[in-house]
């Protein structure tokens, strides 16, 4: 099985799935997938349906967690995910600097964060690559810096 979690729905290619709807699809697959459906199969027609279910609950969870959604729609629009975590671009290093400072001041990042989203969204609905992967590297951080906060304040 080789659909991403997407197209494995039947969902546009976005950061803001339906839930609802992601929620009905799943449903109906697993209820599709379900042991009892196999109960008379051969042992191979219920192993591939424990593994489609298993790659069902996994793209699932994959649209269901932000991050995870983020790198999934890069990937079904057939982007390259960066490999590493340097930029060049000046500008989104400036950014960087200045959301560590205001991280520093306990500043609250969470809208910047959001606003990183929309971003991203954005771009990736304009079919613009190199915009998307940019905003990619803004959310990535963003995210980061919201995690080590959430760390030292647990």
């Amino acid at each position: 099985m080789h659909k991403n979690p997407f197209e494995l729905f039947g969902l546009p290619i976005s950061i803001y799935v339906h839930e609802t709807t992601l929620n009905e699809r799943y449903q109906g697959i697993m209820k599709d997938l379900h042991p009892d459906q196999f109960s008379g199969e051969d042992s191979f027609m219920k192993k591939s349906a424990e593994q489609v279910a298993a790659y069902t609950s996994n793209a699932y969870h994959i649209l269901k967690s932000p991050l995870k959604c983020v790198d999934a729609a890069i990937q079904a629009k057939g982007w390259h995910l960066p490999t590493d975590e340097t930029t060049t671009d000046s500008i989104l290093l400036m950014e960087m600097m200045e959301f560590q400072d205001m991280a520093r001041a306990r500043q609250d990042l969470r809208p910047f964060y959001q606003d990183a989203l929309v971003q991203f969204e954005k771009t990736l609905q304009d079919d613009l690559e190199t915009k998307a992967l940019a905003a990619y590297s803004r959310v990535k951080f963003l995210a980061r810096l919201l995690g080590s906060i959430d760390a030292t304040t647990n």
